[in-house]
């Protein structure tokens, strides 16, 4: 599988989201600074490191200063993390809290291999990226001989901008696919929102050649068929963070978001769900989780999904009961979410001012200035 997946552009594309117009020129060296790392990494503590930023508009990038870089490369890079990190704040309503910043930008600290907690490492809902130095070294090499962009940046800005625990995070005896198949998910809506190619996919060792980025989207793209396609359960998947084939739980919750959100608007559709999300009810236990999942998607998509998730799927319902899973099959496109239209606007037939107040077909668009006469036609509205 090597194709790109439905509903999602190409870097070469062009620009689909508001961060790919974003200044690309405001990348600058600054003199070193002293940074110090998590207080959980791996060293004599406290971690200290002399690094020289490259700081971007939202970003600022912290490497190795006995390592020469090319300064075009460090704008490449800085620049795609500004926009990517527009993309995040603009789609989520969000903002990190600022725990590691640099002049009110988003740290992403180069720091001694093994060190920290993977390839990189970020506490959810807060600022402050450490990249493992191997890892950068690959990234950077990536970019300067091949012009393709690690995704690790990508992901770990999903952990900053995580804020939904109290709503949606599965609860124990459960394990949760969602914290982490947010990052998932939202590394390639950032990517393609940055407009950026992606590098290999690397799971294990960096000397690894890796898999083919779209190759990697392709086959995180076809999980949610797959559990479609089989007799496995929610309890045997998600619930257990498991996949119904390659890779994990988060990855087969990311694939469903994928699925749903081609089918029911795309952008509008992830800005409206992660918008709303907040306003969702507590949950204290994996089923309410769920049910505040199922309920943010049909208000995002304006659509009511109940029956594919609970009937062909199989997902717990409310009550916390199960029903036997139906045959189920991909989602069809979705007429997505239209502007509110007032009573009696879509007919044309006659109404009053007070019906029909100013502009009539949407109560998202301005009303007009002039008063209408008493009887006027409002004009049909249209999608």
């Amino acid at each position: 599988m090597t194709g790109i997946a439905p509903g999602l552009a190409r870097a070469s594309d062009g620009p689909r989201h508001p961060a790919q117009t974003a200044a690309r020129d405001q990348v600058k060296k600054l003199s070193p600074v002293q940074f110090t790392q998590f207080p959980t990494d791996k060293c004599a503590q406290p971690c200290k490191d002399t690094l020289v930023p490259w700081q971007g508009r939202y970003v600022a990038v912290l490497v190795d200063p006995s390592v020469p870089r090319d300064p075009r490369v460090m704008q490449k890079m800085v620049s795609a993390f500004d926009r990517a990190w527009q993309y995040y704040r603009t789609t989520t309503g969000g903002t990190p809290k600022p725990v590691y910043s640099l002049h009110g930008r988003d740290e992403v600290a180069e720091v001694p291999a093994g060190t920290t907690c993977g390839a990189g490492c970020t506490y959810p809902g807060e600022t402050g990226t450490e990249f493992d130095a191997h890892y950068f070294e690959d990234a950077y090499q990536q970019l300067a001989q091949h012009g393709l962009h690690s995704q690790i940046a990508f992901y770990e800005f999903g952990r900053s901008f995580w804020f939904w625990d109290r709503q949606l995070k599965f609860h124990a005896p459960d394990q949760d696919p969602v914290v982490t198949g947010f990052a998932v998910w939202m590394r390639f809506r950032s990517m393609d929102a940055a407009g950026v190619p992606g590098a290999p996919f690397k799971m294990g060792s960096i000397s690894d050649p890796g898999t083919p980025f779209e190759t990697f989207r392709a086959q995180v793209v076809a999980l949610a068929g797959e559990y479609e396609a089989s007799s496995q359960t929610f309890a045997q998947t998600l619930a257990m963070n498991r996949s119904p084939g390659m890779y994990g739980g988060t990855d087969f919750w990311a694939s469903l978001m994928m699925q749903v959100a081609q089918a029911e608007g795309d952008q509008n559709f992830v800005s409206r769900f992660w918008h709303h999300a907040g306003s969702l009810p507590k949950a204290r236990s994996t089923t309410q989780a769920v049910t505040n999942w199922i309920k943010d998607i049909n208000y995002a998509g304006c659509v009511n999904l109940n029956i594919f998730f609970y009937d062909e799927l199989g997902f717990p319902m409310p009550d916390g009961t199960t029903m036997p899973r139906r045959r189920a099959s991909p989602l069809a496109p979705g007429r997505g979410c239209h502007p509110v239209v007032r009573p009696g606007c879509r007919t044309g037939r006659k109404v009053s001012r007070r019906r029909c107040p100013g502009a009539c077909t949407s109560a998202r668009r301005r009303p007009a200035r002039r008063r209408r006469p008493a009887g006027r036609r409002c004009p049909v509205a249209s999608r």
